[in-house]
């Protein structure tokens, strides 16, 4: 492995991908967290990235995937998993001196959440705050680069109609606009934002 700064898991995703298009703009030298390898790695791996193999329930392959990064960030699936991934990620990161966590979490993370996925997130958050590794938390609504998924762009065309679970004046972000202010996180002249959570949207008015 190279001398990365930065790992980012999720990294062959839009997300994730987009996280790393902005590092490496910025001069940053990023460490990518994969399952396999493949296309997407490859690709990543001729513009410079380091690349580490295994997955959030290997604790080894996580604490490996770490030696020698200064900020790490997390991006679980929306799937069951994310609270022992979550400490698998924390526990690896202390254990490497890891100064800083970024994590991707959810608007709708809270203790009195009906949804399991969003109360999974807040408990998510809450082992990342326990970790004692400074971690900022991401609170996007959803990606607008949702819209253009097959369901939905599908139900859109059948209804006529686009449906927001939120107020009238937000608007969810896109993959390309949250990555800035992930990516800006990690910057060296940036104090880690130790327990802050961040609502990521914009407003229309």
């Amino acid at each position: 492995m190279n001398e990365a700064q930065i790992l980012v898991t999720g990294a062959t995703g839009r997300t994730g991908g987009a996280a790393i298009d902005e590092l490496l703009d910025m001069g940053m030298r990023v460490r990518a967290y994969a399952r396999s390898d493949g296309e997407k790695t490859a690709a990543l791996r001729k513009r410079g990235v380091d690349i580490a193999f295994g997955d959030f329930t290997d604790l080894d392959a996580i604490r490996a995937a770490m030696e020698g990064i200064r900020s790490a960030y997390f991006l679980h699936p929306i799937a069951p998993g994310i609270i022992g991934a979550a400490a698998f990620f924390a526990q690896a990161a202390k254990e490497a001196g890891v100064t800083a966590i970024v994590n991707m979490s959810q608007i709708s993370a809270r203790r009195e959440s009906l949804s399991h996925a969003a109360r999974d997130h807040w408990i998510s958050e809450r082992v990342f705050d326990w970790s004692g590794v400074a971690t900022t938390h991401l609170r996007p609504t959803f990606f607008a680069d949702w819209l253009i998924y097959e369901h939905f762009a599908n139900e859109i065309r059948a209804k006529k109609k686009l449906n927001f679970p939120l107020a009238m004046d937000v608007m969810p972000p896109s993959a390309r606009t949250i990555k800035a202010g992930s990516s800006r996180t990690f910057l060296p002249t940036r104090r880690p934002m130790k327990g802050r959570s961040i609502p990521c949207m914009a407003r229309l008015r």
